[in-house]
């Protein structure tokens, strides 16, 4: 098994992928082959995108005034209004 893409490169090999796919002159076998292998991709890159959103994180300021780490989810799931009042 190849290893595995950058972002940048799989979503290269979609978009090379997708103009092939567009080309009337492919047989049947071919196509199955080249969709197939974009899912694999577009499962790559999602998967990259996951990584990436997990480490993302904000940098928010508590009540008690110290400084906290959380996920962006937690952070725009605040009901609260600003968390600086």
């Amino acid at each position: 098994m190849s290893e595995d893409p950058t972002f940048e490169s799989a979503l290269e090999e979609m978009e090379e992928i997708a103009d092939s796919l567009e080309r009337d002159d492919l047989d049947l076998a071919e196509a199955l082959r080249l969709f197939e292998r974009g899912v694999e991709r577009l499962r790559a890159a999602s998967r990259l995108l996951e990584d990436a959103h997990g480490k993302v994180e904000e940098l928010v300021q508590g009540a008690a005034g110290s400084l906290e780490v959380r996920p962006v989810d937690s952070a725009s799931e605040d009901p609260g209004g600003s968390e600086f009042d």
